[in-house]
């Protein structure tokens, strides 16, 4: 038996363990009621009477209507038959020697069997624990001391640099800006090759360590739900669970309520969502990212980064309408930052000058101009050395938009 395949009937015999057998002598606690219930084993409340029934009937559970701590009015609260605490006694031994993903103070995630953990966790009992771990799919340490995870998470992807990228100090500055100022939507556009996600990776390399950064790159065949289940993974190792627990209770996508799930996990979390290489998206995916970006409106201390090649297609969201101060359109490298580029490929002064002004400075152009991939395309028999590089950048370019 693993803790990912307990049934709802189970989780509520586990987490009714931790209650009284008697609440009509002393009372009942918020936790043996149906929205206690549906709160800690992650369902609807509607869908809690149905499970109470079926263990009603088989005698594991009974119920009364009784006085519960905090509310005025009495209400209905279950508690564990004899049958019911062998039944869950019975599944809690099972599961304590199951090895659980646990993630450290420091950062260093392992798999713990749950019984240590249930070692180190003072004042967590074991049915705790194991709701715990079904609702987020990991044990934080910080959340069994009652801290603050003080590690910051990155999933920026490990791009290898060959030594070739060019420093935009500005536009390097404008998006470190524009998120440590409280920016909570921000946007840049260009060209394809034009460099975009190279100048957002370098920028946010600037904030490791001092933000979550969490970085999703966009494909045509992703939708609403792969991206909210990457969204809700990465969450969860922040101790935020609202979008794991919505998405949970339900098989269909409904982004209204998906993505004000995302707000309430992101707010005050001091973290940074980019998405990267809007492009050629499926119509869903791009409702839940203009939903997105509606709400992104509401957040504190939280910003959503958008990276796109065609600006025009976030125009149907309102706040994206127009261009605003935090949107960057990245153009090509000034005069001097394409020089010291071409001048890495030993190119002669003369021929940058021409090949900046066919290029107008694209990065990716400028470095494929020189490469052996595209002379290796060029018959240069017969043409002047001017003709060669207007070929050489044709070539280029034609191999970046084809």
């Amino acid at each position: 038996m693993r803790i990912e395949d307990l049934s709802v009937n189970e989780r509520i015999l586990i987490h009714l363990r931790d209650f009284g057998t008697d609440p009509a002598s002393g009372g009942a606690q918020f936790g043996q009621t149906q929205e206690g219930i549906a709160e800690a084993i992650g369902i609807r409340i509607n869908h809690v009477p149905r499970a109470t029934n079926a263990l009603l009937g088989n005698a594991y559970i009974g119920e009364a209507l009784v006085h519960v701590g905090g509310l005025k009015r009495k209400r209905k609260a279950f508690f564990l038959t004899i049958q019911g605490m062998k039944m869950a006694d019975g599944l809690i031994t099972k599961l304590k020697g199951q090895k659980v993903q646990f993630r450290a103070s420091s950062g260093q995630e392992s798999a713990m069997p749950l019984q240590d953990i249930l070692f180190r966790a003072r004042g967590f009992t074991a049915s705790g624990l194991i709701l715990m771990h079904f609702r987020d799919g990991i044990i934080l340490e910080s959340s069994l001391a009652g801290g603050k995870e003080p590690q910051y998470l990155s999933t920026m992807p490990d791009v290898h640099e060959d030594g070739s990228f060019v420093d935009r100090g500005a536009e390097s500055g404008f998006i470190i800006d524009r998120i440590s100022s409280g920016g909570s939507l921000v946007v840049i556009s260009g060209i394809k090759g034009i460099g975009k996600t190279q100048l957002v990776l370098h920028a946010l390399r600037a904030l490791e360590g001092r933000r979550n950064i969490f970085w999703y790159t966009l494909h045509e065949w992703d939708t609403a739900r792969s991206l909210l289940e990457q969204m809700a993974e990465n969450h969860v190792r922040l101790g935020r669970n609202e979008l794991r627990k919505h998405l949970r209770q339900t098989k269909d996508t409904d982004i209204g309520s998906a993505s004000a799930s995302l707000v309430r996990d992101l707010q005050e979390s001091e973290s940074v969502i980019v998405l990267d290489n809007i492009f050629d998206l499926k119509r869903e995916l791009m409702q839940l990212i203009y939903m997105i970006c509606d709400r992104s409106r509401e957040l504190k201390n939280a910003t959503v980064l958008l990276i796109t090649r065609d600006r025009q297609s976030l125009a149907p969201t309102p706040c994206l309408g127009t261009m605003g101060p935090n949107d960057l359109v990245l153009g090509g490298l000034d005069r001097d930052s394409s020089f010291e580029l071409l001048g890495t490929m030993g190119m002669e002064p003369e021929d940058m000058e021409r090949v900046f002004a066919m290029t107008q400075g694209h990065p990716l152009a400028l470095k494929l101009v020189n490469s052996d991939e595209i002379m290796a395309l060029i018959d240069t028999k017969g043409l002047t050395k001017e003709e060669m590089w207007v070929v050489r950048c044709l070539k280029a370019f034609d191999a970046i938009f084809e």
